[in-house]
């Protein structure tokens, strides 16, 4: 008996030590999300606690890290359907050179519709950077002001893939 009790600890000891080591090296790859505002346009979202701000201003806010970078265009005037707002999504991602699939890692056509996204509408298209990044593009529009809209661009590294989502998903109106 004391021997099947040494192995089932031993056993045990082992899977301890594996969840702990996944436990840690998950946790390593996570970025500590804070909230950040664009006061100029009333829009909070989530991202990384680190990230260095490049510019803010009326015309582009530009941050980044090492693990990821975000870019915020405002747009006025537009006034985009959801199929203008799909062509002009598909002709920013070749002016940045995006490389994408018809469909994204969920199965879903590309651009995406994002019926409600706190508030916000629009599409978005998953793809890799010039650099061989992922990278994601969004268009979405004010729901306070229907001519104005946001290109949003987050290029990252592969294991902060849930970060990128985390920061895509927070986007809110004030």
């Amino acid at each position: 008996m004391p021997a099947k009790l040494s192995k089932f600890n031993h056993m045990l000891y082992k899977f301890i030590s594996f969840v702990t080591l996944l436990c840690i090296s998950v946790m390593s790859s996570a970025q500590t999300l804070q909230a950040w505002t664009w006061d100029t346009y009333k829009m909070k979202f989530s991202a990384p606690d680190n990230l260095v701000v490049q510019k803010n201003d009326a015309t582009i806010y530009e941050a980044g890290n090492d693990n990821m970078y975000i870019d915020i265009y405002p747009r006025t005037g537009e006034n985009l359907t959801y199929d203008g707002m799909k062509n002009a999504l598909i002709k920013w991602a070749g002016d940045l050179e995006l490389s994408y699939d018809a469909q994204n890692s969920d199965g879903d056509t590309q651009p995406i519709y994002l019926e409600n996204l706190n508030g916000y509408w629009g599409c978005a298209i998953d793809g890799k950077s010039k650099s061989g990044l992922p990278a994601t593009i969004m268009l979405i529009v004010d729901p306070n002001s229907s001519d104005r809209s946001f290109y949003v661009w987050i290029n990252y590294k592969h294991e902060y893939y849930h970060d990128a989502v985390a920061v895509l998903k927070s986007f809110t109106p004030m």
